[in-house]
């Protein structure tokens, strides 16, 4: 295969040293893949914990959720020099190293300060939370909720990350799908306008692989990113070596092919 990146590979489950990262670069030149970008989320870094005040408010779930993180949380000058060391070093694979952030309309401003920091070679945008709400963690959590409201408000969302000029990459952008709850009305228009922003803003959009899919996006989905012409990334979203490059191959056939 020509030209196969993983762009959005986690390494918070490991110590920040040479030989963590390391594992993962090996793993990816195992499975032929030219590039990687090596990333935290958001919450790990302490500097971000004040976009998340509203979220961990929200209710006991996402404070306990919250504060369980914020014990590990580090600093971004250690993410620094983790990336300082491993860049002044010859690798076979280019390695980048991002961060992927959680998208808050109300910290709009703060959070383009903080990815201002030229650690970050690639800034990837996710929505987790629907107006503070995390609606991923737990299917129970949807329970006496209103599925088609969500989804309008979650794919609002999606449209102001990219319309904001902070990032280069919005992740997994079908998230809202995880538990396998779809709305009453057709998504079509919706993709469409999605597409139709992720053009004029430049952002790319992930083929994420994380679920064991070989698209990265439902089908009506791609059919209209590959209509409308959009920019593509693709990423495992692994967090540990052995899933490095899954999918990737088989995702970049599809954005060539089709």
């Amino acid at each position: 295969m020509e030209n196969l990146k993983d762009m959005h590979i986690h390494i918070e489950r490991g110590p920040y040293t040479l030989q963590w990262i390391e594992e993962f670069i090996f793993a990816a030149g195992k499975m032929n893949m030219r590039e990687i970008t090596l990333l935290e989320h958001s919450v790990r870094f302490k500097e971000f914990h004040p976009v998340f005040k509203e979220a961990r408010d929200y209710n006991n779930y996402q404070k306990r959720w919250f504060d369980e993180k914020a014990k590990t949380a580090r600093n971004v000058d250690e993410f620094r020099r983790l990336a300082c060391e491993v860049k002044s070093r010859e690798y076979p694979v280019k390695i980048n190293f991002g961060i992927e952030v959680c998208w808050f309309e109300q910290h709009e401003k703060e959070l383009a300060g903080l990815v201002a920091d030229d650690v970050f070679d690639i800034v990837i945008g996710s929505v987790h939370w629907v107006d503070n709400w995390v609606f991923n963690q737990r299917k129970y959590q949807w329970l006496g909720r209103d599925i088609d409201a969500i989804y309008r408000r979650y794919f609002e969302m999606e449209n102001t990350l990219m319309q904001s000029g902070i990032f280069d990459v919005i992740a997994h952008p079908d998230l809202i799908m995880c538990h396998s709850l779809y709305p009453s009305y057709d998504l079509r228009e919706t993709y469409e306008i999605f597409c139709k922003t992720a053009k004029k803003s430049g952002v790319a959009v992930e083929m994420n692989t994380t679920r064991g899919t070989k698209t990265g996006l439902n089908d009506d989905f791609l059919k209209t990113a590959l209509r409308e012409g959009v920019r593509f990334s693709t990423g495992s979203d692994a967090h540990c070596p052995e899933d490095v490059g899954k999918g990737i191959k088989e995702a970049t056939e599809l954005i060539c092919h089709r």
